[in-house]
């Protein structure tokens, strides 16, 4: 049981249920604003990362070039 992971691609199903959920109307309006809260967090977490993986594939790409050369 140690190996459970939660991964990004997780995450971004997560974010999609609660956008899905919102739009079915499962939750109370007293209960939108902490739903909201989490769901802003969850999407810059995941924009940080996306942001993160890009910029450690052009830094790679551009050791690679360099070593090519």
């Amino acid at each position: 049981m140690n190996d459970i992971q939660i991964t990004i691609a997780d995450l971004d199903t997560i974010k999609n249920i609660i956008d899905l959920a919102c739009t079915r109307g499962a939750f109370r309006g007293a209960e939108l604003s902490q739903v909201g809260v989490v769901y802003d967090k969850l999407s810059l977490f995941l924009e940080a990362v996306v942001a993160q993986a890009k910029a450690q594939e052009a830094t790679n790409a551009e050791a690679g070039e360099t070593q090519g050369e």
